[in-house]
């Protein structure tokens, strides 16, 4: 009887333990429990792709007064760095980096109103952190055929990645400016109203605006780029305002589905719009973005514009839109007798150094709080 109870207690226990895996015993991979880091590897391993950001930085005028030239000479030849070595850290590390070169470089020191200046001037800027210029401006004819030609061999062997709006030869002229940054496609292009002086036969060397021409040429990069910027050296010198020229070709630009506008020439800071596009991003149109750094005396054109730009791109790479975009000042000061000429942030200028600026010389206003002023319309015009 005693034997016959164990045997039940036995198989009883045998059944209730059934499916339990022994202490030793093998188990499958399914039975074990993911700890933390195998689940966040687990959650990387099909973490969707992440939008793509290219960062852009633009600058009005390098309206190079001789001046400026006299002010970079060194023992050996020039160094125009010390211009722009305040203002450079904002610059350098931009995927984008862009200038408006205003004057020829054929080694001299051209005053107005034919300016040009030495090639080393090309070497500052790259020095800066610019890689990408314009040379369809007013001036780029100035010193002629062979003044243009030695501007685009100097730009081109100074490194600049992209030389837009000005070819030194035809097939340079059809052949479209795309520069590639984080897998992105910026394409360019670049106008300008006209020239001061003629280039003779060769006026394919620079661009002009027009419809047709910005039409045509627009509809050709378009496919080619994920984003396109176009720079218009267009207005009325010196007008706080664009002209109604301007806001019709800015239109134009848009419905042609241009994602940026980049103006230059009245060398006083013009006002942003944002441009509606149906079913897309809107356009940033910067009328002008004043000079970058020249000799002029008067203060609205002593202060410039930069540009700065968050690109957003989606990983197939199409454009989402502006992730961010503002304008800072810049302030060129000088010292009495245009000597040490400097570019300052606004946010590095002060009362004390307007106090002490050259244009005093000429018994002309400077003040600190005028350029606030100017740079608070300009920041309210881009915001959104």
């Amino acid at each position: 009887m005693i034997k016959k109870l164990l045997a039940l207690m036995t198989a009883a226990l045998l059944l209730t333990s059934c499916g339990n895996k022994e202490e030793g015993e093998p188990v499958s991979g399914d039975d074990i429990p993911l700890d933390g880091q195998q689940q966040e590897k687990e959650k990387e391993e099909i973490k969707e792709p992440e939008n793509i950001t290219v960062t852009f930085t633009a600058v009005g005028d390098n309206l190079l007064h001789n001046t400026l030239s006299i002010d970079s000479r060194t023992e050996s030849g020039y160094d125009f760095y010390h211009i722009y070595e305040r203002v450079a850290e904002e610059i350098k590390g931009s995927d984008i980096a862009f200038v408006n070169q205003e004057v020829p470089l054929d080694g001299t020191e051209g005053a107005y109103p034919t300016l040009s200046a030495p090639y080393e001037a090309a070497d500052g800027l790259i020095k800066a952190g610019f890689n990408v210029a314009s040379l369809a401006n007013n001036h780029m004819g100035d010193k002629g055929v062979k003044g243009f030609l030695s501007t685009v061999e100097t730009m081109r062997n100074a490194g600049f990645e992209g030389i837009v709006g000005g070819f030194d030869t035809k097939e340079m002229a059809e052949t479209p400016v795309i520069i590639e940054k984080n897998g992105i496609k910026i394409g360019f292009l670049a106008y300008t109203y006209g020239l001061n002086s003629g280039l003779g036969e060769n006026n394919w060397m620079v661009n002009r605006i027009s419809t047709d021409k910005i039409t045509a040429d627009v509809n050709a990069i378009r496919p080619l780029c994920d984003f396109l910027a176009v720079s218009m050296h267009w207005g009325v010198e010196y007008e706080h305002e664009p002209s109604d020229s301007q806001r019709e070709f800015a239109r134009l630009l848009a419905d042609l589905d241009v994602d940026l506008i980049i103006g230059s020439h009245p060398h006083v800071l013009q006002p942003a719009q944002w441009l509606d596009r149906p079913g897309k991003e809107q356009t940033l149109c910067v009328y002008s973005l004043g000079n970058f750094a020249s000799g002029q005396r008067e203060q609205d054109r002593l202060l410039g514009g930069m540009l700065k730009a968050e690109l957003e791109f989606s990983p197939e790479g199409e454009f989402i839109g502006f992730k961010s975009a503002d304008i800072e000042g810049i302030v060129t000061h000088y010292d009495y007798g245009n000597v040490n000429f400097k570019l300052y942030m606004i946010d590095d200028y002060n009362e004390e150094l307007a106090a002490s600026h050259g244009l005093h010389k000429y018994d002309l206003p400077v003040s600190y709080a005028f350029f606030t002023e100017r740079m608070a319309g300009m920041k309210e015009s881009v915001a959104r």
